[in-house]
């Protein structure tokens, strides 16, 4: 069973991942998306893999899912997403 995790922010904040975390990283996690650049750059939507934990997808302002509620807790331990306001932009 796909874990999920909804999230809301308001109309104008943003909770997106880093650009710094779009590739391989030394902990097993790959994470692809694309980076959005207005000023700031950031990724909404995303998806990452790991060879023993599975996937975890989707956009933090609005609905992530994972293999499972592990995949989904290991993940957030080193690539937590970032709380910004849009209309800093």
């Amino acid at each position: 069973m796909v874990y999920t995790k909804k999230f809301t922010v308001e109309s104008h904040m943003a909770r997106t991942l880093n650009p710094r975390e779009i590739k391989k990283h030394k902990d097993g996690w790959e994470i692809k998306g694309e980076v959005h650049e207005d000023y700031f750059k950031w990724v909404n939507e995303f998806k990452a893999t790991h060879p023993v934990y599975g996937k975890v997808w989707g956009d933090f302002e609005k609905i992530v899912y994972a293999t499972d509620k592990k995949a989904f807790d290991e993940f957030l331990k080193n690539h937590e997403p970032v709380d910004w306001d849009y209309w800093d932009i």
